[in-house]
């Protein structure tokens, strides 16, 4: 497996077995524009259930079991236009598969304060950032 951002001259293998990431659980799209993985450490004892991917690769759910409880884990990856009426829309399509021990995790694309919504602000030193 090859890292997709890295420069043909920088290419280098991804050791996850070797790191004890042997669970690897992942939908891509097509065009390489999107794509989540979940990876699940050796040491812990997951019992893979039902894994429903995005064909587009903007989510993956993974149901299975830890011990003797059920988990499922959402990862999302929202569009960078549109995120937040995606990510509504996207919650109460999942509303199902939402129980109790769920993680939801991913990347929103939503920004966190005034600063970060336009890519076309220039951004001074003495700006403060905090939130």
């Amino acid at each position: 497996m090859w890292p997709t951002r890295d420069p043909p001259q920088n290419k280098r293998p991804i050791q996850t077995e070797s790191e004890g990431l042997e669970k690897l659980f992942q939908a891509n799209g097509q065009e390489r524009k999107a794509g989540v993985v979940v990876l699940i450490s050796d040491k812990i004892h997951f019992k893979t259930g039902a894994i429903k991917r995005d064909p587009k690769g903007h989510f993956i759910i993974l149901k299975g079991r830890i011990h003797l409880e059920d988990i499922n884990i959402i990862n999302i990856y929202a569009p960078n236009i549109g995120a937040p009426k995606y990510m509504q829309k996207i919650l109460e399509d999942f509303n199902k598969d939402i129980e109790i021990n769920t993680l939801i995790v991913g990347d929103f694309n939503t920004p966190l304060s005034k600063i970060n919504r336009s890519s076309k602000q220039n951004i001074s030193k003495d700006t403060d950032c905090s939130i």
